[in-house]
């Protein structure tokens, strides 16, 4: 009798040790994220895990690839974040990774798949439709190429860019669903950020109002995230700049007169604007050394060879304090239209005439130098002269 009650008391302790040894063991993991897969990489085996900060890069592992591709990271995080798995200086994929997540990343047709996660799996579909997207853009890209030389190029390029335009629709479309169904993701800010080519999808000013209610729905649900404080800087720039924005549109109502400019070109003989005998004249203020001058410089371009015989010209004004770099801009970037310069850059009257808040600014005048209508980029221009001439 005495031997049961001894027994009975040695197995209740050794089963109470045992629960604690695994109580011990799950708090040991909690909050370990692993991160695994198979993944083809170059001569490079080793896979990198980089951890994307606010404002930098940081390396957190790297593991060296079994024989079959398989690979298999635990580390634990502190908060929700960003990363990349990287091989031969080659990003793999971006992950969003939370404390605890079980993450597979599997290398399928040339791209990777990822599954698991708090958010993993869930963005990263969202971004495999990102890839097919890059891919029929490609294809557009070439076809306009090789069709250059044709005589139905224009046919050509009026079908490849209707095409563009219900791809980014459908892009916006998806991104705008995704918002909607995930307003806890911090994921939400790869989504406002994404692009295809070189065009983002988001438009700070179209798309003001999804890019206020991404922020909003971050602030609630990400607390003391820096990638959401970021985002929240970023935002209310946008914010300030959408309201000075739309004061200059106030100021510069379709039908006003268009304030008056005169400038000397690239051989130094002052240009004036007048009214002229174009249909749209387009006042385009840029700036040779502004990163989004410069990009809607290219597409300003292929806006003015499709619609110039529909009456379109533009007067480019440029704000640079060095004209021979101005005029080295205009050369290298193939702007032939009117250009003018006016060194005295952003403290130019035309900064205040035309209020200028940020760069580029387009305005459309009519034949007699009215105001049509002050644009927020070369997109919109776009949508309104296909609205207009139906080209």
């Amino acid at each position: 009798m005495n031997r049961y009650i001894l027994n009975s008391h040695f197995l209740s302790v050794f089963v109470l040790l045992i629960i604690l040894i695994a109580s011990c063991n799950r708090h040991k993991n909690e909050g370990v994220s692993v991160i695994s897969g198979n993944l083809v990489s170059g001569a490079d085996p080793y896979i990198r895990l980089i951890r994307i900060d606010t404002s930098a890069y940081t390396p957190i592992d790297s593991v060296k690839q079994h024989i079959d591709g398989s690979f298999s990271f635990s580390f634990r995080p502190e908060i929700p974040g960003f990363y990349l798995l990287r091989s031969d200086n080659k990003t793999l994929v971006p992950l969003v990774v939370y404390p605890g997540d079980s993450i597979v990343a599997i290398s399928s047709q040339n791209t990777t798949v990822v599954s698991g996660g708090a958010e993993a799996g869930i963005f990263d579909k969202f971004r495999q439709f990102l890839l097919l997207d890059e891919a029929v853009v490609d294809s557009l890209g070439t076809e306009v190429m090789l069709a250059r030389d044709l005589d139905n190029y224009p046919e050509i390029k009026k079908s490849t860019d209707s095409s563009w335009s219900a791809l980014m629709r459908k892009a916006k479309e998806r991104s705008f669903a995704y918002l909607k169904e995930h307003p806890d993701f911090l994921s939400q800010i790869l989504v406002v950020n994404s692009k295809i080519q070189q065009t983002y999808i988001f438009d700070p000013v179209i798309d003001s109002n999804w890019l206020y209610r991404a922020d909003s729905q971050l602030a609630r649900s990400n607390i003391n995230s820096p990638h959401v404080e970021a985002f929240h800087k970023r935002i209310k720039s946008i914010r300030e700049a959408n309201q000075l924005e739309a004061r200059a549109r106030e100021n510069m109502k379709p039908g006003k007169t268009a304030p008056e400019i005169s400038l000397p070109g690239v051989n130094g003989r002052l240009i004036a604007l007048t009214p002229s005998k174009n249909r749209f004249n387009l006042i385009y203020i840029w700036s040779p050394t502004d990163g989004p001058s410069r990009k809607a410089n290219l597409e300003l371009k292929m806006l003015h060879e499709k619609y110039k015989s529909a009456g379109f010209d533009v007067y480019a004004v440029s704000l640079d304090n060095f004209k021979d770099r101005w005029a080295a801009a205009v050369n290298l970037d193939k702007l032939w239209w009117t250009n003018v310069n006016d060194t005295l850059a952003m403290n130019s009257g035309i900064v205040k005439d035309w209020y200028v808040q940020k760069l580029p600014v387009l305005v459309l005048v009519d034949k007699q130098g009215k105001i049509i209508e002050r644009f927020t980029s070369v997109h919109s221009l776009e949508e309104y002269l296909a609205a207009q001439t139906g080209k």
